[in-house]
């Protein structure tokens, strides 16, 4: 998957603990399955759950998810008390909640991060797809747009267009358009294999 946001990392647990110990909870519960890639540099999880994340389930070694979250924003919170504008913790913080698939967290602060740098295509895509997960295709497809005026060519956004057109407003016409795009764009695209493959299972909704 591209890696194009600024690297996720923050004092105190790293996103990758975080991640590691809130998948022990999602496999617990069971798995839905997703194909939305997120523009950051730690790449979006191939699965959601809608299982309960109870500490009960977790080994005694592994510190509640709460905890790690807290861990990882606290820093952060302090540098925005000092500075509220600070693009790069608001930033941050929305990317740790993004990760944590706490959607409507990592809106606001992706929201307050574009409020003060709002030329940032990788930003508002992760926005985007937070949009998505949290049940609003139209203002996913928003975003969408306004990343691509700043940069037409981002492929990740364009990526994503085609999964919510599909997923979101039952469009395959619309998803293969902004797929070719992709193709068109980057040919040697990470995701080409899976991305021919979506596109064949887009065409078949068109017979």
């Amino acid at each position: 998957m591209a890696m194009n946001q600024s690297s996720r990392k923050s004092a105190g647990w790293t996103n990758t603990q975080v991640y590691t110990a809130i998948v022990v909870v999602l496999i617990v519960g069971g798995l839905v399955g997703y194909h939305l890639h997120s523009s950051g540099t730690t790449p979006a999880d191939t699965s959601t759950s809608t299982a309960s994340t109870s500490t009960a389930s977790l080994p005694p070694s592994v510190p509640a998810p709460a905890q790690m979250l807290e861990a990882q924003v606290k820093p952060l919170l302090q540098r925005l008390d000092t500075n509220p504008k600070d693009v790069s913790a608001l930033t941050e913080l929305g990317n740790i909640y993004f990760d944590a698939s706490q959607w409507a967290t990592a809106i606001g602060y992706y929201t307050r991060s574009l409020n003060e740098s709002p030329k940032n295509p990788d930003v508002r895509t992760d926005m985007g797809i937070s949009y998505y997960y949290n049940g609003d295709s139209d203002r996913a497809l928003k975003e969408f747009d306004l990343a691509l005026k700043d940069d037409p060519r981002h492929v990740q956004t364009l990526f994503n267009v085609g999964v919510v057109k599909l997923n979101g407003k039952n469009d395959p016409k619309g998803a293969i358009a902004a797929w070719e795009s992709v193709l068109k764009i980057n040919p040697t695209y990470a995701d080409r294999a899976k991305l021919e493959s979506m596109m064949a299972e887009a065409r078949a909704k068109l017979k």
